[in-house]
């Protein structure tokens, strides 16, 4: 191989990786809600398939993925009953 064809073929896997990249941040954008000019320029980096991402995916207005609940008061319940087991006071835990 050409030093040409070397760069033909490294420009093409670039160009290949830009566009899966910018698709995947447009499809994460609209599916969280979010915009701003990463979302449009993902956008038009990543034609024709951000079309397609949005007919089909709905406009999120939140992530869906959500933060355990804070349990604090089991945790601080556990550990004075383990430090009244420890010290074996006569304290009820």
């Amino acid at each position: 191989m050409d030093l040409h064809t070397v760069a033909a073929v490294v420009r093409g896997i670039t160009g290949l990786l830009v566009w899966g990249a910018a698709n995947l941040v447009y499809f994460g954008k609209k599916r969280t809600g979010g915009g701003g000019l990463a979302r449009f320029v993902s956008f038009w980096m990543g034609l024709p398939l951000t079309f397609v991402t949005f007919l089909l995916v709905p406009e999120g207005e939140e992530a869906r993925i959500r933060p355990p609940p804070d349990d604090e008061e089991a945790l601080l319940r556990e550990a004075r009953r383990y430090r009244a087991l420890r010290d074996g006071s006569d304290e009820k835990p």
